[in-house]
């Protein structure tokens, strides 16, 4: 072969592969931009929906980019509305980001770092209460995975959380309380809706399994102190919320009525509790009794016996000298359950508004909402 013949092929042999990378290059780029253009105008395509159901979505300004592998929308000042309850609630932020692959949209990641503000109004004294929560978190990070049988599946990971309530009046913004937390986590998908058992003719039975975990969570001003105190070194939850109707959120005045028309019941499979004097793990169900105040059983461990007692004690729930004989009693019936020292095997029970640990009246409890 002629050296120019051997040129000529070493150059086609360069360009053919350069030239199809190119074109492989500038077709990815339009398909990338035409699907961020789909993305931006289901977006908004979704705001405008969203109206008639009485939610106002906004932002300052839309960006995108994460070009060539991810497709990254990026929100300035988002904020939504909710206008179709009796106490309007609102959702502003510094940022929100959404991330995901492109050539897989069933996995969104969102982060939203910066500064939140929830604000509500709420009945105090018979007049309205304007109330606004700052948050405030190093790591805001959500997942939504659509699987393959539709089901969404959704987590949440906080770290290093504070929290301000502040009450706004005439005279301008009154502090209200403050909580913080090292961490918070929740998993939550939906098991699949059965239309057997529905509440009404014409709406299904919604059901959720969800696992919650919060680190040394904390709180001051916030209400009433518990005799527990106000501080939760560990709480994790494996949980199950079934029996809710599509249409419980529809008014948030009759949740509590609609939750126990429909037998909405929290059946949670294992829990541990650290709690100032409570070292609890266990297992039951609740449901909402027609007031609206949690009613259900459920078994668990308790240990730290001398301290759960002292702080009875000094919460005036038992006197003295019912201390000393529950002691005593306590300790006999873990030797007898065999349990590991200083343990016990408890019932608690939930019932028209009172809290029994054991045979104790510990603490009473008023309408979640």
């Amino acid at each position: 072969m002629s050296r120019s013949k051997k040129l000529s092929s070493i150059r086609w042999s360069l360009f053919l592969p350069a030239l199809a990378l190119l074109l492989a290059g500038v077709g990815y780029s339009i398909w990338w931009v035409k699907l961020a253009d789909r993305i931006e105008e289901e977006l908004l395509a979704w705001r405008e929906e969203q109206v008639e159901n009485g939610i106002i979505a906004q932002w300052n300004a839309l960006e995108r980019g994460g070009f060539p592998y991810r497709l990254e929308i990026r929100l300035a000042q988002p904020r939504i509305e909710l206008t179709n309850t009796h106490h309007p609630v609102s959702w502003t932020a510094d940022t929100l980001n959404a991330q995901m692959l492109a050539y897989n949209l069933d996995h969104v990641i969102i982060d939203a770092p910066g500064a939140h503000q929830v604000s509500y109004t709420e009945t105090r004294d018979e007049t309205e209460q304007h109330v606004a929560l700052d948050l405030l978190a190093e790591t805001f990070w959500a997942s939504l995975v659509l699987e393959d049988d539709g089901r969404e599946r959704f987590a949440l990971d906080l770290t290093d959380i504070r929290l301000d309530r502040t009450f706004e009046t005439d005279g301008g913004r009154d502090a209200a309380g403050h909580a913080a937390a090292q961490r918070l986590q929740l998993h939550a998908r939906p098991t699949s809706p059965a239309e057997t058992n529905a509440p009404r003719p014409g709406t299904q039975s919604l059901s959720y399994d969800a696992a919650l975990r919060a680190e040394n969570v904390s709180w001051e001003g916030m209400g009433a102190t518990p005799w527990t105190g106000t501080h939760i070194t560990t709480l994790e939850a494996q949980m199950r919320l079934s029996g809710l109707s599509e249409d419980l959120l529809a008014d948030e005045d009759q949740i509590p009525a609609r939750a126990f028309q429909a037998g909405t019941k929290l059946a949670v499979s294992e829990f541990k509790l650290l709690w100032g004097p409570i070292d609890m793990t266990g297992y039951g169900e609740m449901v909402l009794d027609s007031k609206g105040r949690p009613e259900g059983q459920f078994r668990t461990s308790v240990g730290n016996l001398p301290s759960l007692i002292d702080a009875l004690v000094d919460a005036r729930v038992m006197t003295r000298q019912s201390a000393t004989l529950a002691f005593a009693g306590l300790t006999a019936l873990s030797n007898l359950q065999g349990e590991e020292s200083g343990r016990v095997r408890l019932p608690v029970a939930m019932k028209e508004g009172v809290l029994f640990l054991g045979p104790v009246a510990a603490a009473r409890l008023e309408p979640l909402l």
